[in-house]
This record gives C-alpha cells, sequence and structure tokens, in this order.
C-alpha cells in the first residue's frame, strides 16, 4: 500500500523523506532515510529492511511491554541500517511531520550512533546526520 510522501531535503542521490506511515515505504524511498510516525516494532522492521531504506526514524510508542515499541532498531541493526525513534511524547504518532519537525530522539541504534545520532537531539538533526552518512556512501 503505498501512501503519501514528502521530500524535505535532497544529497546527492540520497533524500530525507516524510510519511505518516511505515506502509508509505517503496521503491520510491529506496536508500533514502525515512522519518514516519509509525511506530517501531517488528512489522515497520521488516517494512525497513524489506524496502532497501537506508535509514529509518519513527515513533517509540511509549516503548512497551519488552521494548515492543522500538525492536525494528535492533532489526535494522542487524543489517547495518540506521534506525532511530522519537519519544512518543514529543511528537504525534501517525504524523510524520510532527515527528520530523517536533520528535526528539529516545532510543537509536547502534548504526544511527556511528553516524552521531544520539538521544536527546531533534529528529531533524538526526536526519540530516543520517542523509550526510549516506550521501557519502
Amino acid at each position: 500500500m503505498a501512501g503519501n510522501i514528502t521530500v524535505i531535503k535532497k544529497s546527492g542521490n540520497r533524500k530525507i523523506v516524510v510519511a505518516d506511515s511505515a506502509a508509505a515505504m517503496d521503491e520510491r524511498s529506496k536508500g533514502d532515510v525515512f522519518v514516519d510516525g509509525s511506530h517501531c516494532g517488528v512489522n515497520v522492521g521488516e517494512m525497513t529492511i524489506n524496502s532497501g531504506m537506508g535509514a529509518m526514524i519513527g515513533n517509540d510508542a511509549g516503548m512497551g511491554k519488552n521494548d515492543a515499541g522500538i525492536v525494528a532498531l535492533k532489526m535494522c541493526d542487524e543489517r547495518g541500517i540506521p534506525a532511530a525513534a522519537v519519544a512518543a511524547r514529543s511528537a504525534k504518532i501517525g504524523s510524520g511531520m510532527s515527528t520530523y519537525e517536533q520528535g526528539k530522539i529516545s532510543v537509536a541504534n547502534e548504526t544511527a550512533k556511528k553516524m552521531g545520532v544520539r538521544v536527546g537531539m531533534s529528529a531533524k538533526e538526526a536526519a540530516d546526520k543520517m542523509l550526510q552518512a549516506l550521501a557519502k556512501s
């Protein structure tokens, strides 16, 4: 199911794209930084990996039992894909623009940390760091 995406910024052949749902991940955004309003559960991890995203930022959905709301970050890390989540209290779940504009990073995987993504930084800054790193690769 393709959804609407908004291209925010470009660098080389990579871009930052924003969508309300991770379900909008498809070939239009392959290799790009995908920022969305979805939780970061198992199905989002699978979508991120299977659609070839370069990086992903979503919502931690309050983490959930056994960190179910952020399990995609570990899944992505195992594939070398940088991923991070914003605190549910900092951005509206289901709104990609809220994630991008208001979101504050609550957790990042090791691959994202190697790109300079840190807890507490804005999602906008994290997306920029991911974009810069991907544009060089």
